[in-house]
């Protein structure tokens, strides 16, 4: 049988090797021009992105998004979320943030979400809007009873580890809590690790056998995809 591929959630790389799948997120130019990814696209406004450009950049990149989604070319709206490191844009990331939960709410798409500091931020989202579509935490730098308390609000809440399950002992130290059901890897920005390296080395670290952690992942996946054009 042939091997499964490995399946990078979230990447802004652009040189995957061709035995990999990714769900690219297109960059401020990309969105513009109109430039999908070659295996699955997400297009989201970064919290970032507030400090560089005006509002009516913004305004320009959400009909943009808006026009992707509604020609069904996007497998998921983001990266977006809330940055308490940039606390003089919070009020804007946070409306920002509710105009992509609305997107992804209409058009049932996993939802793709950088978060700093935030974890209550979005524990109180959650708890305001109570969302369907799936919400992955990409690059999750929180603790395990954040992770018991946005699953108990959010059943499809997922959670994606990059270069952190190579660097931070906190991130492997967490990682046997999540469930496996709810967990993604990805490259987000590495340049240095390939998507295979990671799995190599969160397999190492939860001590399963690699084959079956890709199998795991695209379950997950394949669900939430499912889930998405239902």
């Amino acid at each position: 049988m042939e091997a499964l591929p490995f399946l990078d959630i979230h990447t802004h790389r652009r040189d995957q090797k061709s035995d990999f799948v990714s769900v690219g997120s297109l960059s401020f130019q990309e969105i513009i021009s109109d430039q999908l990814f070659k295996d699955f696209t997400s297009a989201g406004i970064h919290p970032w992105w507030l400090e560089d450009h005006s509002t009516l950049e913004i305004e320009s990149l959400k009909s943009q998004i808006e026009k992707l989604v509604s020609k069904g070319l996007l497998w998921g709206v983001g990266e977006t979320g809330i940055d308490r490191a940039y606390p003089e844009f919070l009020d804007e990331q946070k409306k920002l943030f509710q105009w992509h939960l609305e997107l992804s709410e209409k058009f049932h798409l996993p939802l793709i979400i950088h978060s700093v500091k935030a974890g209550s931020d979005f524990l109180q989202m959650l708890k305001e809007y109570r969302p369907k579509s799936p919400w992955i935490f990409h690059d999750f730098r929180g603790n395990e009873t954040l992770v018991r308390e946005l699953l108990r609000l959010h059943p499809d809440c997922y959670f994606s580890f990059g270069l952190s399950v190579d660097n931070s002992q906190q991130v492997r130290d967490l990682l046997p809590s999540i469930p496996l059901d709810k967990l993604f890897l990805e490259t987000d920005e590495q340049k240095h690790l390939d998507i295979q390296e990671i799995y190599l080395r969160a397999s190492h670290f939860l001590q399963i056998d690699l084959d079956l952690l890709k199998s795991q992942i695209w379950l997950n996946f394949n669900k939430m995809t499912k889930k998405s054009i239902q």
